[in-house]
């Protein structure tokens, strides 16, 4: 890294034996994976739970991509809450615009919908 290390590169460091940006690798990548388990295995749970862990994956997944790739970890707060603004109002239109109406999401065209039959995964 460089020479102005925070207590949480240290011990990403320490614990992990790899550098910040690799451990944020590899997190990324697991919760990427729990994001397409989501997808594919939620016929057997509701729309609901599926619309909860991947809005909650993809808030880990910002939170950690914000902090450090884009170093708003050792940065002042005031980037940090500047950055925030942007992102308060991405999720009031998603909510306003597409969790709010029905059939939003349900309804969506048929190029925006994964094709399971293409891909083998369901008969």
């Amino acid at each position: 890294m460089g020479e102005h290390q925070s207590k949480m590169e240290i011990m990403i460091q320490n614990t992990f034996k790899m550098d910040v940006y690799a451990f944020s690798f590899v997190v990324l990548m697991v919760f990427t994976v729990i994001e397409v388990a989501a997808v594919f295995l939620g016929e057997d749970m509701s729309l609901y739970t599926v619309w909860a862990i991947l809005i909650g994956v993809g808030i880990i997944k910002a939170y950690f991509i914000a902090a450090w790739f884009m170093h708003l970890q050792t940065d002042p707060r005031t980037y940090f809450w500047t950055s925030m603004f942007p992102f308060i109002f991405v999720a009031l239109m998603m909510w306003g615009i597409g969790l709010s109406n029905p059939n939003a999401v349900s309804s969506l065209p048929a190029w925006c919908t994964p094709n399971y039959d293409i891909i083998g995964i369901m008969p």
